[in-house]
């Protein structure tokens, strides 16, 4: 013969009374929530069903199945909670519950969940009402003189009530939090954590348990944790929980005829009618999210249609303006060249004098060399800046791999400070360095950083006035990138060229600019190692360009072995506010 404990593990549910099925037939179930929350049966019903049915509406039609479902168990799994044994487990679990729900909307947890996991606690105990309701009172009085559940609750119902939970939250397949919760009341925190508890819930109901038994008896559950150290886990104040417990222990456990639906014929037919009706209701909702869905995907094709007629006109667009400002740049020299060409041709026809006509052939000579001579050198430096254009062009459609290895990032900025003092003396900008607490190793190309770093540089010297400044800082930035902080004291590019600077080219760009391929070559060679650039805006009389690269696992010393002799060519300062 079965104990009552193991009865208890092979109970199917609890039913819930007639006139908690009544009202769910006739109202959705958040709206009848608040009266019906105290009937066990329907707890456990909504808690099987919480996580899987996330809408109200499918809900509501869940809750009708399932009841409909053990419609043959109706005579099973029924408790009459008036009754004096199963009415105390009902009074504790009620106050659990309200408690639980007070506590958790003052420490921001889920009051649902808070009152569901409080009434569920006592598992077992709502199990063995429906199985052995008269046997109820015995366990109660073994509560009441302090005997220890370890020992009493096995020799009366043959195991101990964690186990009956446990047992009986997985054969209900109850959500994996609330297994956690019910099943291992017992044991801390951090361990009910990892069996799936969320962990200020699972203290919270730890603490509406505890408060319980000091306050009302409760049902002996037993807590591995104390009411001092739960408010401080929950920080609460001592203060705070005594009006939350007073309040919630005062709170009447609602008056109420208890049915079994077994008694009452017509139950089955009303739940069912009232099922159909929900389906109804679900399918006129299921049709306009379907219709919804409809009109999405009719928007999201209109939108990659709209947004590929968009990309394709700024490519077109984009290769319009890198043809015009490439044409441009090329056509400048070749215009030159031919120009250079023609007046060496009309010197050469010169040479058809007849030699007997030419007083001195050796000054004629030398005054036609010393006249082709400064056309021919232009020729030749037009030809080396179309070279330059189209090896910038190249390294930008097209750079080389980047030979990755461990660089000073204090020697390259140095380098390239130095690299561009007789540019800065030139237009008269001073090139301001911050000093360096200590140095930064990079893990990149030394020649690709080299070359975006100077492009950096030169634009922003060439951007600021006379008299200006220009700099590079460093910065670190988290525990894996660096940047490069290059400023400028100029007034920075305007609003509409903004969005086009790193475009090659770009033939809206600022007079003193450059070519336009300073920037876009800079962007260029730093994504491929992994790194960006971008425009920090203008701000305070500060132009910012910011290139950030990824920092060497394990620095590198040695680098750059001439940094510390071309410091001394680069102005150093302070410059309070910007560097």
């Amino acid at each position: 013969m079965k104990t009552p404990g193991e009865a208890a593990m092979d109970l199917r549910w609890l039913a819930p009374g007639v006139a908690s099925l009544t009202m769910l037939a006739r109202t959705p179930l958040v709206s009848a929530w608040t009266q019906i929350r105290t009937d066990p049966g329907v707890v456990l019903l909504h808690a099987r069903l919480l996580d899987s049915c996330k809408s109200p509406h499918l809900l509501d039609a869940a809750v009708l199945e399932a009841v409909l479902a053990h419609q043959a168990n109706f005579d099973h799994g029924f408790v009459d909670w008036s009754q004096p044994g199963p009415a105390a487990v009902q009074r504790a679990c009620h106050r659990q519950a309200m408690l639980a729900t007070r506590l958790a909307e003052t420490v921001g947890a889920d009051p649902l969940h808070a009152w569901i996991a409080a009434f569920l606690a006592p598992l077992g105990w709502l199990a063995l009402s429906a199985l052995a309701p008269a046997k109820i009172g015995d366990a109660l009085e073994c509560v009441r003189t302090g005997a220890n559940p370890v020992v009493w609750q096995p020799e009366v119902w043959g195991c101990d009530h964690a186990a009956i939970a446990r047992r009986l939250s997985r054969a209900w397949r109850l959500p994996v939090w609330l297994s956690a919760i019910v099943g291992h009341l017992g044991l801390h925190a951090s361990i009910a954590q990892r069996l799936g508890a969320e962990r200020q819930l699972f203290q919270v109901v730890q603490m509406s348990v505890l408060l319980t038994q000091e306050r009302d008896g409760g049902l002996g559950l037993s807590i591995d944790a104390d009411v001092n150290d739960l408010l401080a886990e929950l920080k609460l104040s001592k203060e705070t929980v005594e009006a939350i417990t007073t309040e919630a222990l005062q709170a009447e456990l609602p008056a109420g005829k208890w049915e079994s639906p077994a008694r009452c014929p017509l139950l089955g037919d009303l739940l069912q009618i009232a099922l159909e009706n929900r389906r109804q209701d679900d399918s006129a909702w299921i049709e306009h999210l379907q219709q919804n869905l409809d009109r999405m995907q009719a928007a999201l094709v209109q939108q990659c249609a709209e947004e590929k007629e968009r990309l394709q006109t700024l490519k077109l667009s984009a290769l319009a303006e890198f043809a015009a400002g490439a044409g441009h740049e090329i056509n400048n020299p070749l215009a030159v060249m031919s120009g250079q060409a023609q007046y060496v041709l009309k010197q050469i026809d010169c040479l058809d004098v007849p030699a007997d006509e030419i007083d001195n052939l050796g000054e004629y000579l030398d005054n036609l060399r010393s006249s082709i001579k400064p056309s021919l050198h232009k020729i030749i430096g037009q030809t080396q800046r179309v070279h330059t254009i189209l090896i910038e062009l190249m390294q930008f459609a097209r750079p080389q791999p980047p030979k990755l290895q461990t660089l000073s990032a204090r020697s390259v900025t140095l380098e390239v400070a130095y690299a561009l003092q007789a540019l800065a003396q030139q237009r008269k900008v001073r090139v301001v360095l911050l000093e360096w607490a200590h140095d930064e190793y990079l893990h990149a190309d030394v020649g690709q950083v080299r070359t975006a770093l100077t492009a950096l540089l030169r634009n922003a010297i060439e951007a600021a006035p006379a008299d200006g400044w220009a700099g590079i800082r460093i910065a670190k930035t988290g525990k894996q990138s660096l940047d490069f902080i290059v400023e400028d004291s100029g007034t920075g590019p305007c609003q509409s060229a903004r969005e086009h600077q790193f475009d090659p080219f770009f033939s809206g760009r600022s007079a003193g600019r450059g070519r336009g391929m300073g920037l876009p070559l800079a962007w260029r060679l730093t994504r491929q190692q992994g790194g960006d650039v971008r425009f920090d805006g203008h701000h305070a009389g500060v132009t910012r360009y910011i290139l950030t690269l990824p920092l060497a696992a394990t620095p590198s010393y040695g680098s750059g072995p001439h940094a510390e002799t071309k410091i001394r060519h680069v102005s150093h300062a302070r410059h309070e506010g910007h560097l």
